[in-house]
């Protein structure tokens, strides 16, 4: 993805591709190359697997320690989330669903109060963020709901053990989608998902 080549082509100055580059890097889905441009980032099975599980630690670890301290405030401030959410799958209103969604699980992770694990967790959720589009649809906004119920139960009942397991089935159900559904290649050194998923945007199109 060259800079030049792209303003060329779509008939603009290089400044606003510039910056649309830049965020996209920002957000991980791209990384220069040695050829002076940019490319669009592949993942693994076990880039999908690792960014997932450094999600599933880092917010079960973040909502134990605030089970124990009895955090009032994050606890009011998930359950309007959750029955938020629960309207808008009501409404079978999957964007807004999966905004809130997002903004959940930032909401347990940001809890902690610590930049340093908080600047990770938000790195592994940048590169799992897409996979939204695909882990989460209208069928699954019902089950989605009721797991998060599950986990501010949980919660209110200091379960610590119950609060990993949780957090632990909630991800691992995305980990088992995207490895099982995508062509994704059998190894590390093989096929990238970036190749599956544009050859399932060919398809489409």
């Amino acid at each position: 993805m060259v800079e030049r080549e792209i303003a060329e082509r779509l008939g603009v100055s290089r400044i606003p591709v510039r910056e649309a580059l830049f965020s996209l890097e920002r957000r991980g889905f791209v990384k220069a190359n040695n050829r002076k441009g940019r490319e669009v980032v592949g993942l693994s099975k076990r880039e999908i697997s690792e960014n997932y599980s450094i999600r599933e630690l880092i917010e079960g670890y973040a909502l134990s320690e605030k089970s124990l301290e009895q955090d009032r405030k994050i606890k009011a401030t998930l359950r309007q989330m959750v029955e938020q959410m629960e309207k808008f799958a009501h409404k079978k209103d999957l964007e807004s669903y999966r905004n809130l969604n997002s903004k959940f699980h930032h909401a347990i992770a940001q809890g902690l109060n610590n930049k340093k694990l908080y600047k990770i967790y938000s790195e592994a959720a940048k590169s799992t963020h897409w996979f939204q589009n695909l882990t989460l649809y209208v069928p699954r906004m019902e089950e989605s709901i009721q797991e998060h119920k599950l986990l501010l139960k949980a919660y209110e009942d200091q379960d610590l053990l119950k609060i990993r397991s949780l957090m632990k089935n909630h991800y691992s159900q995305a980990v088992d989608f995207l490895t099982k559904k995508l062509p994704v290649g059998q190894n590390d050194s093989g096929n990238r998902l970036r190749s599956g998923i544009s050859k399932k945007r060919k398809e489409k199109k």
